[in-house]
């Protein structure tokens, strides 16, 4: 991933959504008015020490009373940016999470899943936090300055030099020390998105990884990665507490030169002493903004290295979207089996109601063909005819409505099986849902825990509970991959019947031949790059 600018990235941030753009607005306005109490308050601070060194019985209720303002301006201010600033990142936050599950679904994924979880939680997590913290701060350091040097340079020109000067060096060393951690933060993201990658998938073979005696391998590896992520975040601790401590310094001596100068004038008579407080009091405030800026870019490291992770995935050219509504009924389909050699591609009608068996072995691309007709991965298949037309021009969300889906190896989410089955469908009555577990003799109860990924149930029970989820949906077109899988004969022949009951299209993937209306066979490809399926279509 390669390094950007703050700007850049920000901007790109703008693109992906508008309320980046007008949180930066808020930021700006707060911000100045914020400085601007911040030099009013100064201001009434020094006036009303000048009348009391000059006289203790001096009015000094009108200046009390332009702090007291001041402070409240500030006060209000400082919320009200805040306010915003929150407000404006949480619904970007929503709205990226969305739209990447939303991509990853559509359009596909290309790195592993457990990287895409992380990105789409952690991730993005990280990025509100930048926005709701770290881009204000940076509006701040912009804004803030600008006016506070204004003043000065107004008031005391001598004072505004200084302090300019000082104000000038920041941004070399800001800059050396912002790349160094730039570039180690994003070390860091990208070992927690390998380290979440390569967890997950030692947890899931870890019954294959214990069987051939390598668990013990898989766990050092895994602690290796752990430790070298702690040495990253380390380093790049170091380089937060060392960009802190230029800072300080260069603020520090910056006051204390301008102090000096100060007294030295004071001491000539050449300076009125309530100007000499009210720039004195005002002069480190250029700083206060800078500093913020700093320890919330390193406290948005995650955010600054997820944000253009994210963005590089949603920026990625998608096809164009279909407009054209999907059918209300069950629709006529055809689909092209690729060619094989010297044989021609052919077009396989599948009239409405049929039953369809894609038969071949693993790899011959049975959920290929399966996914392409429920609109699933990188884009639609051009390939698939939806009553004449192509699929890619017809809506996506109104087709896959309309289609239900059973993978390999489904997922049931929810935390009894009533969640799983209903899977937000309300609407859905518990009658219905025993009458159809008991279609495929699957006994149970509605409110029985299902536990994480519906571990409590067999992979069988899960397939089947799976199908009633599908089969209750009453779908036009209903694809099944394998849906007999870790069934034994009795029940395969339960859910053929159950299957053969329904007048919906029914395309079902399978190692075993199924009677079907039409028949599409794909075997394995040759060893010749060129070929890629043999198909052989029977109707």
């Amino acid at each position: 991933m390669a390094s950007e600018r703050p700007s850049a990235l920000l901007a790109r941030l703008g693109r992906a959504s508008p309320l980046v753009r007008a949180a930066l607005v808020v930021a700006g306005i707060t911000s100045a008015v914020t400085t601007a109490a911040i030099v009013a308050q100064a201001i009434a601070i020094a006036s009303v020490l000048g009348h009391l060194f000059r006289s203790s019985h001096a009015d000094v209720a009108p200046g009390l009373a332009a702090l007291g303002v001041a402070t409240v301006v500030r006060v209000v201010s400082l919320v009200v940016g805040d306010v915003a600033a929150a407000r404006s990142a949480a619904p970007v936050r929503r709205d990226l999470r969305a739209r990447l599950v939303t991509r990853a679904v559509r359009h596909g994924y290309t790195g592993p899943a457990d990287s895409l979880t992380q990105l789409a939680t952690r991730g993005v997590d990280a990025v509100e936090l930048y926005l709701s913290r770290y881009v204000p701060a940076l509006v701040t350091s912009v804004v803030a300055p600008a006016v506070a040097l204004t003043w000065l340079v107004v008031t005391d020109p001598l004072s505004g030099v200084i302090v300019g000067l000082s104000v000038g060096l920041l941004p070399i060393f800001m800059v050396l020390l912002g790349l160094e951690a730039k570039g180690r933060m994003e070390q860091r993201w990208r070992e927690q998105q390998y380290l979440a990658g390569y967890v997950g998938d030692v947890v899931r073979g870890m019954a294959v990884l214990k069987a051939h005696g390598r668990s013990g391998d898989a766990v050092a590896r895994v602690d290796e990665v752990g430790q070298s992520l702690r040495r990253s975040t380390m380093a790049t601790l170091r380089v937060a507490f060392l960009s802190g401590f230029a800072l300080e310094l260069l603020s520090s001596l910056a006051t204390a030169l301008v102090a000096l100068v100060l007294g030295l004038r004071l001491m000539n008579g050449t300076l009125a002493l309530s100007t000499a407080l009210a720039v004195l009091l005002v002069t480190p405030e250029v700083f206060v903004p800078l500093r913020r800026a700093a320890a919330n870019f390193h406290g948005s490291a995650n955010g600054v290295a997820a944000a253009g992770e994210l963005l590089d995935t949603l920026e990625v050219p998608v096809p164009r979207e279909g407009t054209i509504p999907a059918p209300d009924v069950v629709p006529t389909l055809s689909v092209v089996v690729p060619a094989q050699g010297g044989e021609p591609a052919q077009r396989v009608t599948i009239p409405p109601g049929a039953r369809v068996a894609v038969v071949g072995p693993s790899g011959a691309g049975k959920t290929t063909l399966l996914r392409s007709l429920c609109a699933l991965g990188p884009s639609p298949a051009d390939h698939v005819l939806v009553d004449g037309l192509d699929l890619g021009r017809i809506d996506r969300d109104e087709w896959q409505r309309r289609v239900a889906w059973l993978a390999q190896d489904p997922h049931l989410s929810g935390a009894t099986v009533r969640d799983a089955v209903r899977a937000g469908a309300t609407d859905v009555a518990d009658r219905a849902i025993v009458a159809a577990m008991a279609e495929l003799d699957l006994s149970l109860d509605l409110d029985r825990p299902l536990g994480e990924g519906a571990g409590e149930l067999s992979a069988g029970e899960r397939r089947r509970l799976a199908l009633v989820r599908c089969l209750l949906r009453e779908p036009l077109v209903l694809v099944l991959d394998e849906p007999t899988a870790h069934l034994d004969p009795a029940t395969r022949r339960l859910v053929d019947a159950a299957l053969a009951r329904r007048t919906m299209t029914r395309v079902v993937a399978s190692h075993r031949e199924i009677d079907a209306d039409v028949t599409i066979r794909l075997a394995l490809p040759e060893r010749d790059p060129s070929s890629r399926q043999s198909a052989v279509a029977r109707v």
